[in-house]
Formats: C-alpha cells, sequence, structure tokens
C-alpha cells in the first residue's frame, strides 16, 4: 500500500530518540528552571519531568485550575515547495510569511 503521507512533509534529518549533539532548549526553557524543574535529556531536548512540590501536587493543580504542557519540541517536521509558507500561515496562528520563514 502506498504511504498516506502527502509529498511535501519531511520527517529528515531530525531526531526520534535521544542526540548525540548538544542538547536543546525550548522557548519555556529557563521558566521550568526558574519553577525549580528537575530537568533531563528527553529526545534531544532539556526537559522538565518533575517540580519541586511533587507529581501528585503537579497533577491537583492542573485538575483544579489549569495546567500547560510544553510541545514545543514535538512535531517537528520540514515543508518543501513553493506554496509551504501559505500552507503554515492556514495551518498555525504564528506569522510565518513575516518571520523569516524559509
Amino acid at each position: 500500500m502506498a504511504s498516506m503521507k502527502p509529498s511535501w512533509i519531511s520527517t529528515a534529518g531530525y531526531a526520534t530518540a535521544a542526540s548525540a549533539g548538544p542538547i536543546k532548549k525550548t522557548v519555556l526553557n529557563q521558566k521550568h528552571i526558574d519553577i525549580g524543574g528537575k530537568m533531563v535529556e528527553f529526545a534531544g531536548y532539556d526537559m522538565p519531568v518533575q517540580y519541586p512540590d511533587g507529581i501528585k501536587e503537579s497533577h491537583l493543580w492542573c485538575r483544579s485550575k489549569a495546567g500547560l504542557f510544553d510541545v514545543s519540541h514535538m512535531g517537528q517536521v520540514r515543508l518543501h515547495g513553493k506554496d509551504r509558507v501559505a500552507f503554515l500561515e492556514k495551518l498555525v496562528v504564528a506569522d510565518v510569511a513575516g518571520g523569516g520563514a524559509q
């Protein structure tokens, strides 16, 4: 059966497990550190796995208030083709065209 993945999506060159290179940091990295996150390497990124209050308290906080899950290290793809920027403008809330997309 032929692949269902569109031809303009490529995941080549992106790590799916721990990378041998330098550990990458997400845009929320410093915030995780500032609030005491226990940081570990995960799929090539410096990621928090626990905070000082513990897993149970973090869980209860998210259940009773709100939680934020940092997904900026997930879903990396390369798009090819002349319409890739226009496609991304429809897909995400970021200003891709004005942000220097290549």
